[in-house]
Formats: structure tokens, sequence, C-alpha cells
């Protein structure tokens, strides 16, 4: 299964020294050359790190369509239109993005879109948690923002 990444899903997982779970759940991960330069320039966050050279599982392409990218750029980041240009090349099984402007861009041209707290609904479905919540709030105490209104509907959803 091909899984192409933006940058915060990661970032979101490193910050709970959760990269395994991550990797359990998806398998390996393709991301583009921007979004690889967003995570080894947050290095220095001191929250958590993500060493690409370690991390066999990931593995970084390059977008062909730069014009694609370009054409994207008004509206989303860097690591956003690459990932929404490449995953339109590759066309990945899913594609992993948190920022509600970059999924919606996603999603309109029929890309599958998954976003952390998904990986975790999953995560629970696969039985290689017990429960979201503990990793949810360990999230939004590391910096990584969800509103309480799609907290509470999370909740609801997997009967915590």
């Amino acid at each position: 299964m091909t899984v192409i990444s933006n940058a915060t899903p990661l970032i979101a997982f490193a910050r709970i020294n959760r990269l395994d779970l991550l990797h359990k759940v998806v398998g390996n991960l393709i991301i583009p050359e921007a979004v690889a330069r967003e995570i080894s320039d947050y290095q220095g966050g001191g929250k958590a790190t993500i060493a690409l050279s370690t991390e066999t599982w990931i593995s970084i392409a390059s977008v062909q369509s730069g014009q694609q990218v370009r054409l994207l750029l008004p509206l989303l980041d860097r690591g956003e239109a690459e990932v929404i240009a490449l995953a339109l090349e590759w066309q990945p099984k899913l594609v992993l993005m948190d920022e509600l402007t970059g999924r919606k861009v996603a999603e309109s041209l029929d890309l599958k879109v998954c976003g952390s707290v998904g990986l975790l609904i999953r995560a629970k479905q696969m039985g290689e948690i017990t429960a979201v919540k503990p990793l949810m709030d360990e999230m939004r105490k590391q910096g990584i923002y969800f509103g309480q209104r799609f907290i509470d509907a999370v909740l609801r959803l997997v009967n915590e």
C-alpha cells in the first residue's frame, strides 16, 4: 500500500514518541522533498526528532510536475502542495495530512485523506492500542491542536 505523508502527522507521532505506531498502522511512507526539508528543519524543536536517515520505512520522492506544485502554492504551503502533486502522480492508497485546507484540496481531487487522529482510530481498530484518548491527549499536551468539538466527536465515535 502506497501512503504519502505531509510533515504534521509524522511530527505529531514523533512528539509522543510513537513513530513505531505510525509505522505499524501505515507501513512504509513516501514523503516529497519539501516535507523532508520541513522535518529536517524541525529537528531543532527539542520536543521530538525524526532521523530520516535511520527511519528506513520513510522514503523521499521527487515531484515530477513543478507546474502542479505552482498551481497549488497560492492555497497551500510548499509541503502540502508537493504532497498533493506527488499523490496525483502516484495515486496512493492514502494521503496523510492534518491541515484542513490541504485536506479539502486533496479530497476535491479524489484523494483519500487521513489525519493523525484517524491514524489513532485505525491503530485502535487494529488492536495496536486500547484507547485513542490518552494518545490524543498527549498530542495536545505536545502542542498539536485539535478543537474541542472534534475531540468530543472522535471520542463518541470510538466509544471512549
